[in-house]
């Protein structure tokens, strides 16, 4: 996929495959519906669904034209706009298998996996009452995509810290300068930032990649991974279960 933002870093453009332009056209009134009752949803704002044809010039040498070339996009909100830099990234599924990030590839602007979370020993630290709130809330979005035969979804977790500033070379964080580490959040922001209960850190955060169904592929996927792997650590699962796996492997990580 290619990804195009707006001058001002407000909303994205993503292209997406012609299967998953008919998927979300399939499930747009049920995804309506979701997001005007679920206020506080996390999963992505989708803003638009376009199709762009495009039709080549005849040339004088061909008897017909060429065939229309249709490029499919969506726009969506862009969450990491913020004036506040992201020190580390995490793409969390709930699965194992696979999901770690090679130390080369390690970088700051990688979104990191689930094993890399785990040994890091990260915690979303925003108290018991919020971290109940949005369980249940995840809780309600992981359904409501499970209901829609969507899996390979992911929670995108940006988080920036007040005291540090993540070093590329050996992921080892050095404490910031005062100045650098004031960051002042408008009030705009502070509407999609999640404040840590010391005031530490702030974590942006959304679910996305909902556009995946569990079709005749993805099952025959799981079930060849299924054979060389343990089968509740493959991200390719069927709904219900992958769903719960989701839910279960944030309940840890909210604290």
């Amino acid at each position: 996929a290619f990804f195009y933002y707006t001058a001002d870093g407000n909303y994205m453009m993503k292209t997406v495959t012609p299967k998953e332009f008919e998927v979300l056209k399939s499930m747009l009134k049920q995804y309506y519906d979701h997001i005007t009752q679920n206020p506080e949803t996390l999963v992505v704002r989708f803003l638009g669904l376009h199709c762009l044809r495009l039709q080549s010039q005849r040339s004088r040498f061909r008897l017909f034209p060429e065939p229309k070339k249709e490029i499919y996009f969506v726009v969506m909100a862009n969450m990491f706009n913020t004036p506040c830099e992201i020190h580390r990234r995490y793409d969390l599924k709930g699965s194992w298998v696979g999901r770690v990030t090679p130390p080369e590839k390690r970088e700051v602007h990688v979104a990191l996996k689930d094993v890399d979370f785990q040994q890091a020993n990260e915690k979303i630290h925003v108290g018991e009452e919020r971290s109940k709130q949005i369980m249940a809330q995840i809780k309600r979005d992981s359904e409501f995509l499970a209901s829609n035969n969507i899996i390979d979804y992911s929670l995108l977790l940006g988080i920036h810290s007040k005291d540090a500033v993540a070093n590329p070379a050996n992921g080892v964080e050095h404490p910031e300068s005062p100045k650098r580490s004031a960051v002042v959040l408008n009030k705009r922001e502070q509407t999609t930032a999640l404040h840590s209960v010391d005031q530490r850190s702030v974590y942006f955060m959304g679910i996305i990649d909902i556009l995946t169904p569990y079709d005749g592929i993805k099952k025959l996927e799981h079930g060849i991974k299924a054979i060389r792997h343990d089968s509740r650590g493959v991200s390719c699962c069927p709904p219900p279960f992958y769903a719960e796996r989701f839910v279960n492997f944030l309940k840890d990580a909210f604290v």
